[in-house]
């Protein structure tokens, strides 16, 4: 481990030095391009049953054709946008594990992570400004309140707030697209028996048009679901880590601990789902005023356990 374990940390000034905010730049960069990318497919998903719902009052020999053309859709979204997807993944997960390492004062885990992102290539996105709100929400990464902290506790509540805020987000997206979903189902399906009553022309021109958001939905909730778990479970871990700091278990366990902890967090970013920005945007503010207040708790009972000297 880098650094000195129990002195004050420097997690405050750390993060938000010009390097430090260039990674989080680039790294907001990227999962943007990839939300875009997804939001795109998401789009022409939701264009074909409206195409449908027309096609079956205005051009009744079409609907085979927006049929098939939402199926093959759903078969190229696979083979060709899920590799590109992962990869963008990977390199976000790295910037932000470069920061962590940085900022934490943790070794870099080659073994796992591989090599950093060269610097050139940081540059290539962080030197692109974005807005001036997006900016602001840069700096401060991390609860200011861990400055009172060893550096060792210190790490530790920050990836706890990692873990719980990734959680939390993601119950509320899980919940926000099967409400979205089941509004869109059964508003396109009482459209189009209104239209016209048969069977048939139901499962042309609407069932099979949405097929493509409705797979989209479903194994995006899965994904929310399977991301869930293991962030609650690492949640626990972090938990149980604090449980034997406060009785006074030795610096280097718990930073041991949290070394293996941080590779079970990379773990979870390079391959866990994306979450839209208005959604993230939607619930950033009050979702930062509870992840503030559980690390003021938090740094309050560690010093009231003794931990602080």
């Amino acid at each position: 481990m880098q650094g000195t374990e129990n002195s004050m940390n420097e997690i405050d000034k750390k993060q938000v030095e010009t390097r430090m905010l260039n990674l989080l730049r680039a790294r907001t960069l990227i999962y943007r391009r990839a939300k875009n990318v997804q939001a795109v497919g998401l789009i022409i998903s939701l264009v074909f049953p409206i195409v449908g719902l027309i096609v079956s009052a205005l051009l009744l020999p079409a609907k085979p054709f927006i049929a098939f053309a939402a199926l093959m859709f759903s078969f190229l979204e696979v083979l060709l946008l899920d590799r590109w997807h992962r990869a963008q993944l990977k390199s976000a997960a790295k910037l932000q594990e470069d920061f962590d390492c940085t900022v934490l004062q943790m070794d870099w885990n080659t073994f796992l992570v591989g090599n950093r992102i060269d610097p050139e290539d940081v540059f290539a996105d962080a030197c692109k400004k974005l807005s001036e709100k997006d900016e602001q929400r840069l700096i401060n990464w991390y609860p200011l309140a861990v400055k009172e902290l060893p550096l060792y506790l210190a790490r530790l509540v920050c990836q706890r707030t990692n873990l719980w805020y990734d959680s939390a987000l993601r119950k509320r997206y899980r919940r926000v697209i099967l409400t979205g979903c089941v509004v869109l189902i059964a508003g396109a399906g009482f459209i189009s028996l209104a239209i016209d009553h048969t069977m048939t022309t139901f499962v042309l021109s609407t069932l099979a048009p949405m097929t493509p958001v409705m797979i989209w939905a479903l194994r995006e909730c899965n994904r929310q679901v399977a991301t869930i778990e293991v962030l609650d479970r690492l949640n626990d871990e972090v938990k149980k880590l604090l449980g034997r700091a406060r009785s006074g278990a030795s610096e280097q366990e718990i930073s041991m601990r949290s070394r293996e902890l941080q590779d079970a967090i990379f773990n979870h970013r390079s391959s866990s789902p994306l979450i839209f920005d208005w959604v993230y945007n939607f619930l950033r503010s009050r979702m930062e005023e509870q992840m503030n207040a559980g690390a003021d708790q938090l740094v309050n009972e560690l010093r009231m356990a003794g931990n602080v000297r």
